[in-house]
């Protein structure tokens, strides 16, 4: 059984000719147009197998042999359409409109309108791989010294849009302008990355990082650059009020930070995380280790694979690995994001939850 899906394509004004096809996970993200081109009416049929859940891209093959994705307005990257195939009688046959924002022109979203907050200052310190890029926020109307601190991989992902990889945010900084409002302001430290995030943030040797993990040349690096860097500027605040965070790749070096030197971080906020790298190397590799006195967050969304019954068991293993950490850290957190795929849209929609979490649980 499939179900049959009809794709109609709004394409914006000026649009090069060339070839409009689909491309998304159900196709690898494949270059080549054949059997998914839009027809001379802007529609494609595609069959799907019940279940499938499809994040999916429009694609221009010019002319001249080159292959431009669709983007926003400003000419950045866009987010992905998503499609969730049930296979019940109400999807059957269904219809579905593409609309096109833009085209990916090079100027990667410069110009794009900022709806979230950005950091209020940001340094640039030394490290093994050249300079890192650290963007620092704290509340409006408050001293920014000894305030809990949180520290967020994918740092260019979490304030504003405009350095993000599609055009969206945690919004990080509004999340925690509301716990501020509420009596509970925290310091917030965005550490961002480059194209080298697989070797940065996956400590096992994967082809994904050349076989050259960086993960623990990355967390020496906090801990012997960053930290102090922090505490001339900020006061020291010991490890029971700081915390560090990340999603999906970023949640792998998250657990594997804090599990790797515990007493060092009060909290690990592990959002979607990444198992799969080298087998699942990360769930064997966390089995023999513990810190009694850190409270982890887990969670995960239930649309984060390819299928819904992938994503139900990718749900499944985090939360076994939230059970294989019962007794061996001081609290675990599992939750599940309904609906929710694996992007910042997801992540947006759970960090003030996980914010009022952390610093309810703060000491003092």
């Amino acid at each position: 059984m499939s179900v049959r899906v009809r794709f109609q394509v709004r394409l914006p004004a000026g649009t090069p000719p060339g070839q409009v096809f689909l491309t998304g996970t159900p196709r690898a993200w494949s270059d080549d147009p054949r059997g998914w081109t839009f027809d001379a009416g802007d529609r494609l049929d595609a069959d799907f197998p019940p279940g499938t859940l499809a994040s999916l891209k429009v694609r221009l093959l010019r002319h001249d042999g080159t292959v431009t994705e669709e983007g926003d307005p400003w000419g950045g990257r866009a987010p992905a359409h998503k499609l969730v195939i049930q296979g019940d009688h109400m999807q059957a046959d269904r219809t579905v409109t593409l609309t096109v924002a833009g085209w990916q022109d090079g100027r990667g979203g410069a110009g794009r309108p900022m709806t979230a907050a950005p950091p209020r200052e940001e340094w640039t310190l030394a490290a093994p791989w050249g300079e890192q890029r650290v963007r620092l926020w704290w509340p409006a109307g408050t001293r920014a010294t000894d305030l809990p601190r949180l520290l967020l991989h994918d740092g260019q992902n979490v304030f504003d849009e405009g350095p993000t990889f599609a055009g969206q945010s945690w919004h990080a900084a509004d999340a925690a302008q509301a716990a501020a409002d509420t009596g509970r302001p925290c310091l917030l430290v965005g550490l961002s990355v480059n194209e080298e995030r697989s070797r940065r943030y996956l400590p096992f040797a994967v082809h994904l990082n050349g076989h050259r993990p960086g993960a623990d040349e990355y967390l020496n690096w906090i801990a012997r650059t960053l930290m102090p860097a922090l505490d001339r500027r900020f006061g020291t605040v010991g490890a029971g009020r700081t915390a560090l965070a990340g999603s999906s790749f970023g949640g792998h070096v998250t657990l594997y930070g804090g599990l790797r030197d515990p007493g060092r971080y009060g909290t690990l906020g592990v959002f979607s995380p990444s198992l799969w790298p080298a087998d699942h190397a990360l769930p064997r590799w966390v089995a023999a280790r513990a810190d009694p006195a850190a409270r982890v967050w887990l969670d995960a969304g239930d649309h984060e694979g390819d299928t819904l019954t992938d994503s139900a068991r990718s749900v499944q293993d985090v939360r076994q690995l939230g059970e294989a950490l019962h007794g061996r850290v001081r609290e675990v957190h599992f939750s599940v994001g309904a609906g929710h795929w694996h992007d910042e849209t997801a992540w947006k929609e759970r960090f003030p939850a996980f914010l009022a979490w952390w610093l309810g649980g703060l000491p003092g």
